[in-house]
């Protein structure tokens, strides 16, 4: 009889901590009882293996060529996580010539400063239209709460960052917020994010900057 072919997460050329985002995405959707993760690198290793156990899962690696391995991972109880967790070994630091792709702006409002809230409208659309012609460039843009907006209806917004995004710009909206303010599904730039990308995100960013 064939074995069944187990779901594989090619997580190699990925930075710190895509990884682990990428990992966690497999098992949030919790359908498979196995799978297996490649990385390229010893960090990567570590921090898959660690995550994963701290989820309750079984690990078990094998080095391929090189630097790569291949994470078995078997979810044998989902429900019960291990008591001690093990902490992740932090993102390294960028270096001068990356640090200029590792600038976040923070949204979290479609509006900017407090008062007038359609100056506040205007004023924001201005921001992202100036933001085109900032260098450098922000490394990712996360829009939370009511700042969702600005990625899915309002299409003066989504003009401006459809361009960053063009441009290499990563662009980020909360989930949660999406499904809150019931657009999830009119989502018009980047990609829907949750907040353990969002803390990670912050985490290894040089500089985190807030039009609010």
């Amino acid at each position: 009889m064939p074995q069944h072919k187990i779901f594989t997460l090619d997580a190699r050329g990925l930075d710190c901590p895509q990884p682990v985002l990428e990992t966690k995405k497999v098992l949030d959707v919790g359908t498979l009882s196995r799978f297996q993760v490649i990385v390229d690198n010893p960090v990567a290793r570590e921090n898959v293996c660690r995550f994963a156990r701290n989820q309750g899962a079984e690990v078990e690696v094998s080095q391929l060529t090189g630097t790569d391995y291949s994470i078995d991972i078997h979810i044998t109880n989902p429900r019960v996580a291990h008591e001690e967790k093990e902490e992740l070994i932090p993102c390294a630091i960028p270096n001068s010539r990356d640090s200029q792709n590792r600038t976040v702006v923070y949204i979290g409002s479609d509006i900017m400063g407090r008062g007038d809230d359609n100056l506040g409208l205007k004023l924001m659309r201005g921001f992202l239209r100036t933001m085109i012609d900032v260098k450098p460039q922000p490394w990712r843009m996360i829009f939370i709460n009511s700042g969702v907006k600005l990625t899915t209806i309002d299409q003066e917004a989504i003009d401006a960052i459809g361009l960053l995004e063009e441009r290499g710009v990563e662009i980020l909206s909360c989930g949660t917020c999406l499904e809150a303010f019931g657009v999830a599904d009119q989502l018009r730039a980047g990609k829907v994010t949750n907040m353990y990308e969002v803390i990670e995100s912050m985490n290894t960013a040089t500089k985190v900057i807030s039009p609010d």
